[in-house]
Formats: structure tokens, sequence, C-alpha cells
């Protein structure tokens, strides 16, 4: 997914349970934040606060704690600042009104857990999205056949850069073993 954000505005990421999709999102969001230096807004959001907080702000945490010399700004519960005009923040998708008032030269939206995301946010969202060179990330389960995030697979297909996962890449399913823990086991499977 990153390789992506650096070639494409807009990346869309379909996958199984398990596969690090939350793990995935996380280094997005940290490499966006480091890579701009000047002025630059990462905005996160999912279906609910506790899934903004306990998936991918767990990973921002669990990524930036080593590497907070490096990284730099100050790191809050769904927050991380670094200046007035250079900062990232979890926001859930439970009210269209949070993301109104945001802008930046350098934006990155990322909607975890996007197949639960309704259309109201992501017209908030593209409404946000007025900055030069926005960056957005959607990243889900594909559980529902209508919606943003499907239509980022079909309709929309053009506007971005699909990459579907499957549980039979995950390592531990090649494997037949566990590699990686916590990922997608092939007795799972």
């Amino acid at each position: 997914a990153l390789n992506s954000l650096v070639e494409h505005r807009r990346v869309a990421v379909k996958s199984d349970n398990g596969l690090g999709k939350g793990f995935c999102a996380a280094v997005a969001l940290l490499w966006f934040m480091y890579v701009h230096q000047d002025s630059a807004i990462a905005l996160s959001t999912a279906p609910t606060f506790r899934q903004v907080r306990h998936i991918l702000w767990r990973q921002v945490h669990r990524l930036h704690r080593p590497n907070a010399q490096i990284l730099g700004g100050k790191m809050l519960d769904t927050r991380w600042e670094f200046e007035d005009d250079r900062y990232a923040m979890g926001l859930s998708a439970e009210n269209a009104d949070q993301f109104q008032g945001f802008h930046s030269p350098n934006m990155l939206i990322v909607a975890d857990e996007a197949e639960g995301v309704s259309n109201e946010i992501y017209e908030a969202i593209e409404a946000v999205m007025t900055a030069a060179d926005p960056l957005v990330l959607l990243i889900g389960n594909p559980t529902t056949v209508t919606g943003a995030f499907r239509r980022a697979f079909y309709e929309e297909r053009q506007l971005y850069q699909n990459i579907t996962i499957s549980a039979l890449d995950s390592p531990n399913v090649k494997a037949g073993k566990t590699v990686v823990a916590g990922l997608t086991s092939a007795k799972w499977v």
C-alpha cells in the first residue's frame, strides 16, 4: 500500500481478516508525516471511535514508540502533534461535521474498516480534499455490496489503485506454520 501511495493519489486495499491492514495503514500515516516536514495534515477514520483508537492508533503508537527520536512530534491518544499546521489525528466516522475545516497543501486521509464508513462521511472526505496533492488510503474487508468502498473497486476503479490481498497470500498460510505471529493461519483458512 505504501509503494502505491507514492505513485498514486488514491489507493484502495481489500483483504481478508488478519492480514495486517491496520499495520499497513499505520506505516502509511507515519511515513506521510515523516516525509512532510512542512505543513501537513493526516486524518484517519473508522466507523467508530473505538476502532480508531484500538485498531489504527494502537498500531501507530506501537510503531512510533521505538522510533520516537527519529519520527519526532508529541504522541497523544489519537493525535500526533508537531506544529499548528502539521499533525495527524483520528476521527470517528460517526459525524460528517468532524471533517470540516481541515486544509493543508499536504493531506493524507486514511479510512480503516472502510466498508463500514457511510457515504455521508465519504462526501465530507471529498470536501476536505481541496489540497493540491491529497492522498487517500481506503482499507477494509469486502463485506458489503454497496457504498463508497465497494465503488472504489467497481464504478470508480479508474480513480483508485486497487490492491486485493487474499488470505492465501499470508506467509503463515503459504508456509503451513506460524511465520508471523498474529497473521491469518492455514488452520483459520
